[in-house]
């Protein structure tokens, strides 16, 4: 039986956890909408296995596109380039995508979700989401 408890202590002791996070963000009135998944989440370093989806929700020949933003502890933000749906309503696009810290502690402190719909490169109107980091401020 002692060896038995040995055997599980090695199996589960490992690498620093990572956790997971998920946020959603529609604009209003209702044009676009988007979620963001992060599957690994660690306390430092990059943020891994992200799934973006964006939808376009109304008939209106707007465009609809989604980004991400790292903000530090400080409330800098770092923004990532916009990723575009052209193809009209009722239609999603899905991508998968990383997230390298650029703060001096290597930390994502918290990860922002923004959608807009967007005539040309006029933006209309947008709704943003902010997912806390899982481990906390430091």
């Amino acid at each position: 039986m002692t060896c038995g408890g040995f055997l599980l202590a090695a199996v589960t002791a490992g690498p620093a956890s990572a956790a997971s996070e998920y946020g959603t963000c529609a604009t209003s009135p209702l044009s676009s909408s988007g979620s963001v998944n992060v599957a690994n989440w660690p306390a430092r370093g990059n943020a891994t296995g992200i799934t973006l989806k964006l939808y376009d929700e109304k008939p209106d020949g707007h465009h609809v596109r989604i980004r991400l933003a790292e903000q530090w502890t400080t409330g800098k933000r770092v923004y990532y380039d916009w990723r575009k749906n052209m193809d009209g309503y009722g239609t999603y696009k899905s991508w998968e995508t990383y997230m390298v810290p650029t703060g001096a502690n290597n930390k994502i402190s918290n990860i922002v979700l923004q959608v807009a719909t967007y005539e040309g490169e006029k933006q209309l109107q947008s709704c943003e989401k902010r997912l806390g980091s899982p481990w906390g401020a430091d």
